[in-house]
């Protein structure tokens, strides 16, 4: 029987030990990511047979779990995860699995679960020194934004600490009333992970950077090293009224704050598709292939 509990602060050293056997480390994965959404979700966390597992309950009550991912017995805590599962009475998912995870589990559970690709949870790297740089004609069209910004408007970057996260928190609420989304409740929901992930931030390990025009917050964005080479941006947010600020966050964020990281992980694109043009528009280095599974 595996021992879930709510994550706590206190959980943050053994995860990040677990996630560090990850050979390309993904947002599911990442501890600042479990412990922010729980602001809207039910996660519970446990070391089972030397590895991280978690489980999730969604709002129509279907579960997932993450594969188990450390350097203990993985094979012990996945045949855990299907008793667990199983003991639910209900069919549930297996999420976060690259391809070497996914033959694991057909191999062990044969004709148990329907595995396939999930394009939309593929994680986004970048290197570095691309988005500092920007260099070269594709990337023409960033460069003109980030002209545009700094021709037309007068802004200074700075890192995000305590004294200015309300500014941020308020400049989420507005980017939320702006928003055209007829469907916001995903975006209500975002904004209370974004509050937890503040309310935490120093003990969170997060970075984060903001950018003022005339003293105004403009534009934000943070996240959390996963390794020594990987950093995970979890949010962004910029006005879109104010054309370049996207492009110029992404890019002053990266030059200030992260440019010791050989790669920076922007996460998933949810199958949306405006989200997903723009994800692809700064040229991946590569995509993190995901498999998603699910009890037949």
């Amino acid at each position: 029987m595996i021992d879930f509990r709510n994550p706590e602060l206190c959980d943050e050293k053994w995860i990040k030990e677990r996630i560090s056997h990850l050979v390309i480390p993904t947002c599911e994965y990442s501890f600042g990511n479990i412990f922010s959404y729980t602001a809207v979700m039910d996660i519970k966390v446990a070391d089972c047979c030397g590895c991280l597992v978690t489980k999730c309950t969604l709002a129509d009550g279907f579960v997932e779990y993450c594969f188990p991912v450390g350097g203990g017995d993985v094979e012990g805590a996945l045949s855990e995860i299907v008793e667990d599962g199983m003991n639910l009475g209900i069919i549930f998912g297996i999420f976060g699995m690259n391809e070497d995870n996914a033959d694991m589990l057909g191999r062990l559970f044969p004709d148990v679960f329907d595995i396939r690709y999930e394009r939309s949870m593929c994680d986004y790297f970048y290197l570095s020194d691309d988005l500092i740089n920007l260099k070269g004609k594709k990337y023409q069209p960033k460069r003109n934004h980030i002209s545009f910004f700094e021709k037309n408007f007068s802004s200074l970057y700075e890192s995000i600490n305590r004294s200015n996260i309300p500014e941020c928190i308020s400049m989420a609420e507005k980017w939320l009333e702006l928003s055209r989304h007829e469907d916001k409740e995903p975006l209500i929901n975002e904004l209370r992970i974004i509050k937890k992930a503040f309310e935490h931030y120093e003990q969170l390990g997060f970075k984060g950077g903001l950018l003022r025009v005339d003293g105004q917050v403009v534009a934000f964005t943070m996240g959390e090293k996963l390794t020594d080479d990987v950093f995970c941006v979890h949010f962004e947010k910029a006005f879109t009224h104010i054309r370049g600020a996207y492009p110029m966050i992404n890019r002053e964020f990266v030059k200030n704050e992260l440019s010791s990281f050989k790669y920076i992980n922007r996460e998933d694109d949810t199958g949306a598709e405006n989200l997903r043009k723009a994800k692809l528009s700064y040229y991946p280095v590569f995509l993190a292939d995901k498999y998603e599974a699910t009890c037949r």
